[in-house]
Order: structure tokens, then C-alpha cells, then sequence
């Protein structure tokens, strides 16, 4: 081997370390990359947990239970103070979650029907609920204050045989399932809750 040729795989050897060491850099560079964005993700989905709302609910029926009224108190956390008032939207849930998944049979009423019904013991009648009395309009709320919704009693589907008074009966003793959804600077918290109702005694 000449002078020359040493000389090429010396360089040729050290190319290759070269090349080596800055795949070496980068795939460094991308792993610290990489720890830090995860790191950045676990932190923000911390703040954003921290910053969950929350809400104590009441619900007091009239003596007849013909109508009765949520009270929505927003009672922290204080990390939410800076943000001032949030937006809440308070909706009702279904007695149960798979109310609907089953087949559908013919001249039976659809998934969709099924889940569109309240099953539960009241709905909303205040002003700016839905046409089903399952969701009411957004609003503002500060930390430390509260908003209140009128209710009505539920009705059995259109489809049921039962009767108005089994299904008063039937959901005598049950809590109203609430879904509380917040909205601040870009964040958003959907917060469950059941909340017993008492009835206020009478005068």
C-alpha cells in the first residue's frame, strides 16, 4: 500500500467516525427532543387536571314534586380565579349508558329514539333549555357564585306501557345525572355528577 492509499483510508476512516458521531448527535438531539415534548404534554395535562371545576349541586322539589330547582354553586379550584368567569354548560344524562346499544327490531322504536329520550326523573324548564329539556344555553360563572335551573318532572316515552305513576315510582328515590361542561381560555373540563333531590317541607 502506497503513501497515497494510507493516506485515502485514513481519511476515509475518519469520515466514517465523523458521520458516526453526528448520527450519534442527532439521534441525541432527537431523544432529548422527544423527553421534552413528552414532559412539556405530562405538565399541561397536570395543569390541566388541577384546574378540573368544582361544582356542589342541591336540587329541591316542591311537596307535589311537580316541579323542583338545580342549584349549580362553582366552588373552585382557586387556580381557576385567573381566568375570571367560565363558560358551563349543564346537561342531563341517561339513567344508563347503554340505553340504546341493543339490535333493532322492527316496529320497535330506534337506537337514536331511545338515547334522545331522558330516562331519568326530571328536565329542564327553564329559559333557554333545548326542546327536549335535556341541555340548557351556556352561561358565565365566577368562582364562588352559583346559577339555578328550573326542572319539570320527566314523562315515559310515547312507546312505553308504563304508566305515569310507575314511572314516578320507578324513579322515586333516583338522583338527577348531571354532565357539566366548562370552557376557559381554550381548555375544557366535562365534569359527572349525580345529585340527590330532597323535597322542601311544607309551610
Amino acid at each position: 500500500m502506497t503513501t497515497t492509499d494510507t493516506i485515502a483510508v485514513l481519511a476515509l476512516a475518519v469520515a466514517v467516525v465523523a458521520a458516526v458521531a453526528a448520527i450519534g448527535s442527532w439521534r441525541a438531539a432527537r431523544n432529548a427532543n422527544g423527553a421534552a415534548q413528552a414532559l412539556t404534554r405530562i405538565e399541561q395535562q397536570r395543569l390541566h387536571a388541577d384546574l378540573t371545576p368544582h361544582f356542589r349541586c342541591t336540587i329541591v322539589a316542591n311537596e307535589a314534586r311537580s316541579t323542583a330547582m338545580l342549584r349549580v354553586h362553582l366552588e373552585g379550584p382557586a387556580g381557576l380565579l385567573s381566568h375570571g368567569a367560565i363558560e358551563i354548560t349543564t346537561s342531563l344524562r341517561n339513567d344508563n349508558p347503554h340505553r340504546g346499544d341493543g339490535s333493532h327490531l322492527a316496529g320497535t322504536p330506534t337506537p337514536e329514539e331511545v338515547r334522545a329520550h331522558i330516562w331519568g326523573p326530571w328536565k329542564f324548564s327553564a329559559d333557554g333549555c333545548d326542546g327536549t329539556g335535556r341541555t340548557v344555553a351556556p352561561q358565565q360563572l365566577a368562582i364562588g357564585e352559583w346559577t339555578r335551573y328550573g326542572l319539570t318532572p320527566t314523562t315515559p316515552p310515547s312507546w312505553s306501557a308504563s304508566t305515569m305513576d310507575d314511572w314516578r315510582r320507578d324513579y322515586a328515590n333516583e338522583p338527577v345525572r348531571l354532565s357539566i361542561t366548562a370552557r376557559s381560555k381554550g381548555s375544557e373540563w366535562t365534569v359527572p355528577l349525580e345529585v340527590p333531590v330532597t323535597t322542601e317541607a311544607a309551610s
